[in-house]
């Protein structure tokens, strides 16, 4: 009769399998997280966006038409406590988490009004693509074309913000308005 020998430990074969297997398993998470963070980020951003559109909601409320672009050089100054929209959103909400560029937008009129955030930083450089609100959907001729939709892809963001909109640059980390 044949004896069989019995092992203890586990193989080279055994081991290089494991590994593969954690390894494969690792980059997969690695790159779930990633996308779980970009998400937030773009998520909070948007918010932001939403923010601004309903502090412009209450200023449009108590003025009857939407801060001009005289008035709105940026978004540090009229964020903040003395601003255009001091008393109407709170600028201490907008707290990083990766860059972004703002840009606000107003017919000739005051009563139309667009907020939209480039969710690459400054004029979408990492080509991510961007969100718009406000009621100036299909009215403001930016860029050449009309703002249609909330969800932007990269094209159509660099086109809607080619001209005619005002900017401020939201930096990573809470650095702030920049």
């Amino acid at each position: 009769m044949f004896k069989f020998k019995s092992y203890k430990a586990f193989t080279l074969v055994e081991m290089l399998v494991v590994m593969g297997i954690l390894v494969i398993l690792m980059t997969m998470g690695i790159f779930a997280g990633r996308f779980a963070i970009q998400r937030a980020n773009r998520v909070q951003h948007q918010s932001a966006a939403d923010q601004i559109y309903q502090g412009l909601q209450s200023y449009y409320a108590d003025n009857r038409e939407y801060p001009s672009s005289v008035d709105f050089d940026s978004f540090d100054s009229a964020l903040s406590s003395t601003g255009v929209l001091g008393k109407y959103v709170d600028s201490s909400s907008f707290d990083g988490g990766s860059d972004a560029t703002y840009y606000y937008a107003v017919d000739d009129t005051g009563q139309s009004t667009l907020v939209c955030v480039s969710f690459g930083g400054v004029d979408d450089e990492n080509d991510l693509g961007g969100y718009c609100n406000g009621n100036g959907f299909g009215i403001l001729p930016i860029g050449g074309t009309t703002v249609s939709k909330k969800e932007l892809t990269a094209d159509e963001f660099d086109a809607a913000v080619a001209s005619g909109f005002i900017s401020g640059d939201w930096g990573a980390s809470g650095e702030g308005w920049n």
